[in-house]
């Protein structure tokens, strides 16, 4: 993410949204190096680095 977007964190009894932020660095890797996965995704490269889902962030 080039530009980090902040939006306030939502939360009902099943569903909590919010913000990315560096914990999620090894959960954005694993998905996005998954071929699978990028399959479905809109114009999405697959990561071979580590490096790409800190730029991601």
């Amino acid at each position: 993410m080039s530009e980090q977007r902040l939006f306030p964190e939502l939360e009902t009894r099943r569903l909590k949204l919010r913000n990315v932020n560096r914990e999620d660095i090894d959960f954005i890797f694993k998905l996005f190096s998954d071929e699978k996965v990028c399959e479905f995704l809109y114009d999405e490269e697959i990561y071979t680095k580590k490096e790409e889902a800190i730029e991601f962030f």
